[in-house]
């Protein structure tokens, strides 16, 4: 058996960035003797959250939930108000944001504050999501959609601002914007292309590997949106394909093909995919 690694993995940079910023925030709390959390998971990883679980790192979604300490918030941000109400229990905060998260988050504000509707193309409940929609604090024109169907059920008024989720797919927010384009409402129509790059260019190394292996081996976590778009475009290209977490969900069948692509999401440590192969090529110590 053969392993290909994708020429694009890791950290993206906006991951690499909170991972660095929990560890200040692990070393200051430390010093002084202060509790650290995460607001909401720090990123979409099972074994580096366990990981950080056993250097006491709690994840928080509530301020009222423990005692007032640092609390890093996530790459994926938060909305105003709940940023308001940690710091007004006491809560010393890091932003941990990813900056091109944080840029949406300041686009949105802004049209939003001048008068327009903002439709953001995503996942409803992603936390990215979820933190844009805040931004358009207490105006009643902001919707989140899928696919074109969705579109049909909003009413727009003149000014639109179509925004998209960093890791949401590129094809279908071309799409979004196509059919948003041709909707009754939308006569001034302002469009951000807001796609992480570094979600495209894993996307597009997956694409140029299918066409020499056998199968795709995809790790990440499993809600991590831009590592299920892998797993997706994996079977979309006609090929077996198998989304793990960790080298503990490797099964028999992954090995039966002579030559196995392995790639992974932007939230994913390097040793997770190392521990992968690891295992792959029969290390059953993980070593």
């Amino acid at each position: 058996m053969t392993i290909i690694r994708s020429t694009v993995m890791g950290f993206c940079s906006g991951v690499q960035r909170a991972v660095e910023l929990l560890e200040l925030a692990v070393s200051r709390g430390k010093e002084e003797n202060l509790p650290v959390y995460t607001i909401g998971p720090l990123i979409h990883n099972e074994q580096f959250l366990e990981l950080q679980q056993k250097k006491g790192v709690a994840v928080i979604r509530r301020p009222d939930e423990h005692t007032p300490g640092i609390a890093v918030i996530r790459a994926h941000g938060i909305p105003p108000e709940e940023r308001r109400a940690f710091a007004d229990a006491g809560y010393t905060l890091i932003d941990g944001t990813c900056p091109r998260v944080r840029r949406s988050q300041q686009l949105v504000f802004s049209y939003a504050q001048k008068g327009y509707d903002v439709v953001i193309a995503g996942d409803r409940n992603h936390g990215e999501v979820v933190s844009l929609k805040g931004f358009a604090e207490n105006t009643s024109g902001v919707y989140v959609v899928r696919e074109c169907d969705e579109l049909d059920d909003i009413q727009l008024d003149k000014k639109v601002l179509l925004i998209a989720q960093t890791t949401f797919s590129r094809e279908m927010y071309l799409d979004i914007q196509k059919c948003l384009a041709d909707t009754e409402g939308a006569e001034e129509l302002e469009i951000i292309d807001s796609i992480c790059p570094a979600t495209k260019k894993r996307q597009e190394a997956l694409i140029g590997m299918t066409e020499n292996v056998d199968a795709v081996i995809v790790v990440g976590g499993k809600e991590s949106a831009n590592t299920r778009r892998l797993y997706d475009i994996a079977l979309e290209r006609g090929i077996q394909a198998w989304l793990i977490s960790g080298a503990d969900d490797i099964i028999d069948e992954m090995r039966c093909g002579e030559i196995i692509g392995i790639t992974a999401g932007a939230s994913t440590p390097e040793w997770v995919v190392d521990d992968v192969i690891s295992r792959l090529k029969g290390n059953t110590d993980g070593t």
